[in-house]
């Protein structure tokens, strides 16, 4: 019987999460911290997410698999959804009640699986409802909104941690701030992390061994995170925009050139309109029908647009970034306070 209950309203979707332990429970709490209060905007749908641990007895005898990937194996029956991840977990999509069911066997797999199924969901009705995610960082710095896109592992989490050293400089979102049709930007933010413990409390001075806990994941290393609550920065947004596209280098200074809009828009096209490295699980993103073919074509069509009017609010430049860390945020911060 599930006992511990969590919820959370992301952007017009309610999300009701029950489970049986509430080690999961307190870990999501801290995830997604920012969205148990945020009532914004009115709830249109909801999800419904039941957690149990279950070792065997879950998928049905004669399934016929959909597709297999390197993280779990699939079978569409209907209306309902398996995911077989390989004796780890198994979920139970029911598309038409929009509920899961998650059985698992590794705690640590749990975390992971279940933070990644509410990113997919969301990120779903958000881009049915106009509000699409970036692949990027983002700040606030004297209200202009930061939006620094960059390619996994290029760096963009470690410049946003130096960034928000300073606890004057808002946060927007490590890793997906949102865009709506007219181009204005909004928060995502969840909990930050970084694979190196003892860097995350040089960020950080005043966190308290309890502010950090681990994220297991399965394809990558470990991470030391701490959420958003516990940290001294203010959640914020302001009313002009300077998308930046980051580049690594073996250049002695950093150099930050001004771009055409033309020009960035051909990094929106992978960073927000396709979506590379956004934070999802394609298996609760992709159900393989043809009116969900038709959707997604609409909200492909929904991103250009969001992109578009983006541009039409931005300045738009290219970061040329050293090997020094500290010297690329400090040069940053000091040329956009002067633009």
């Amino acid at each position: 019987m599930s006992s511990f209950k969590l919820s959370l309203d992301i952007y017009g979707i309610h999300i009701e999460i029950k489970s049986d332990q509430e080690k999961i429970n307190n870990i999501l709490k801290k995830d997604f911290a920012y969205f148990i209060k945020n009532n914004e905007f009115k709830s249109e749908k909801k999800l419904i997410i039941n957690i149990i641990k279950k070792e065997t007895g879950v998928l049905p005898v004669n399934l016929i698999a959909t597709k297999q990937t390197t993280n779990s194996i699939y079978y569409d029956v209907g209306k309902i959804r398996y995911n077989d991840y390989f004796g780890k977990a198994v979920t139970v999509f029911n598309y038409e009640k929009e509920s899961v069911d998650v059985f698992y066997v590794d705690e640590g797999f749990l975390h992971e699986i279940t933070y990644l199924l509410i990113l997919s969901r969301s990120a779903k009705f958000m881009d049915s409802k106009g509000f699409h995610k970036i692949h990027a960082c983002s700040v606030k710095l004297n209200e202009k909104n930061i939006v620094f896109m960059m390619g996994s592992k290029g760096g963009k989490s470690t410049l946003f941690m130096e960034l928000i050293r300073d606890t004057d400089t808002k946060i927007i979102s490590d890793d997906t701030p949102v865009v709506d049709r007219k181009g204005r930007i909004y928060p995502f933010p969840l909990r930050i992390g970084i694979e190196d413990k003892n860097k995350l409390y040089s960020y950080f001075p005043y966190l308290r061994e309890a502010d950090v806990y681990e994220f297991e994941r399965q394809n990558f290393n470990k991470k030391y995170l701490v959420s958003i609550e516990q940290l001294e920065n203010k959640v914020s947004t302001g009313d002009c925009n300077i998308l930046i596209q980051g580049f690594r280098t073996t250049l002695d200074k950093p150099r930050l050139e001004k771009i055409t809009k033309f020009k960035m828009f051909k990094y929106l096209l992978g960073h927000m309109v396709i979506g590379i490295g956004l934070p999802l699980i394609l298996e609760y993103f992709i159900e393989h029908t043809t009116r969900d073919h038709f959707r997604n074509i609409k909200n492909l069509l929904s991103r250009l647009i969001s992109a578009y009017f983006l541009l039409l609010k931005s300045e738009c430049y290219e970061f040329y970034m050293t090997e020094n860390v500290v010297a690329n945020g400090v040069y940053l911060k000091k040329e956009l306070n002067e633009r």
